[in-house]
């Protein structure tokens, strides 16, 4: 009778623990059905939020260019009238000298009209002698000079007048050109700053939906580690002790990509290795152990847990491929999966972890 009950006991908890783990494998599902969404969503962020970062740069180049430009016209239009200035003072004192030479031209020829004309011909011809031809003559010369004199003066003071206006109006001209190069400059830099302050709205979005997404993977890890730990306390109270050899082996040969500890702030703290190599490449076991978990676990994508006995369990992750199931045992440098870019992850590589008690540790401490 005693072993009946006794059997009876054996298979009720039995049941017990296989309707659990199939209600755990049914949340399970739903979560890495959600989580996978949300992890495609978040490599899309990550993409758009390093366009939104080069549109910045390019941005703040071209308003840097747009400022430059603007501040160079102004300079510019500075010296321009500041030269108007100058002209405006000189074609007065042109104006003013060309009008006294007017003024005594138009005497002379009012005097010369009066007296009937200036016939220098006469002036020659009425010399009552060599000499006094001579000196007739010679003040023939005078007046003829100071006659030509004046009048090549004031050709060359109308000349002047006129360099001097179209100089002035070549400046004013640019001062208009720049003007408008202003305007134009001062619509682009307004233009600018509120494509710069958008694209600054839509950087801290991301960031935000980045921070978000870090703590959600910071919270995956807590509930990895809650995980394992669980799965120790049940495995050593059914008895079940991992064969591990106590000593770990490199999981993956590749390059390291990002070592255990404090990362960017958007990262936030690395849990692991990160150990990149071509996509597809087999994931060996870093000792013998046994599974105590496979399939898809939140930013960690599809991910193994073996725990290798005394405390000690490693975690892989992103893998594309899983092959050993929960409780299979498995054998130091077996291949358990292949490498791959599930899960929170910018490209192909593994996630390693070495936890004990549940509690990530440097990986590199435990590895030759």
């Amino acid at each position: 009778m005693k072993q009946i009950i006794a059997l009876l006991a054996i298979l009720l908890a039995v049941g017990v623990v296989r309707a659990e783990g199939v209600d755990e494998q049914a949340k399970l599902k739903v979560i890495q059905e959600e989580l996978k969404t949300s992890q495609e969503k978040l490599k899309q962020a990550r993409v758009q939020r390093q366009a939104v970062l080069g549109k910045l740069v390019v941005i703040t180049q071209e308003l840097k260019k747009a400022n430059r430009t603007l501040n160079k016209a102004k300079a510019k239009i500075e010296i321009n009238e500041t030269k108007i200035g100058e002209l405006v003072v000189e074609q007065k004192q042109t104006e003013a000298e060309l009008g006294r030479k007017a003024s005594k031209l138009e005497l002379m020829v009012r005097e010369a009209w009066k007296a009937g004309g200036t016939n220098y011909l006469d002036l020659l011809l009425g010399a009552r002698s060599m000499s006094d031809l001579l000196n007739r003559l010679y003040y023939f010369e005078k007046v003829v000079a100071r006659d030509a004199g004046l009048i090549m003066g004031i050709k060359e003071d109308l000349q002047a007048s006129r360099r001097q206006k179209a100089a002035l109006s070549e400046k004013t001209r640019e001062i208009k050109e720049l003007a408008q190069v202003i305007a134009e400059n001062k619509q682009k830099i307004a233009d600018q700053a509120d494509e710069k302050k958008k694209a600054l709205e839509a950087l801290k979005a991301r960031e935000a939906e980045f921070a978000a997404k870090v703590a959600e993977l910071e919270k995956s890890s807590r509930e990895l580690e809650l995980l394992i730990q669980r799965k120790m306390v049940e495995r050593g109270r059914a008895g079940i002790k991992a064969a591990g050899t106590g000593e770990l082996t490199w999981p993956l040969r590749g390059r390291t990509t990002s070592r255990f500890g404090a990362r960017h702030r958007l990262q936030g703290r690395h849990t692991g290795l990160d150990i990149a190599a071509p996509y597809g490449s087999p994931i060996a076991a870093a000792d013998s152990g046994d599974v105590i978990f496979a399939g898809w676990w939140d930013g960690y994508g599809k991910a193994v847990v073996i725990d290798h006995g005394r405390g000690r369990a490693t975690v892989y992750a992103h893998l594309s491929r899983i092959y050993p199931s929960v409780g299979a045992a498995v054998a130091k440098g077996q291949t358990i999966g292949l490498e791959g870019t599930t899960g929170y992850s910018t490209g192909p590589h593994l996630h390693f972890e070495v936890r004990i008690n549940g509690v990530p540790k440097n990986p590199e401490t435990f590895l030759p």
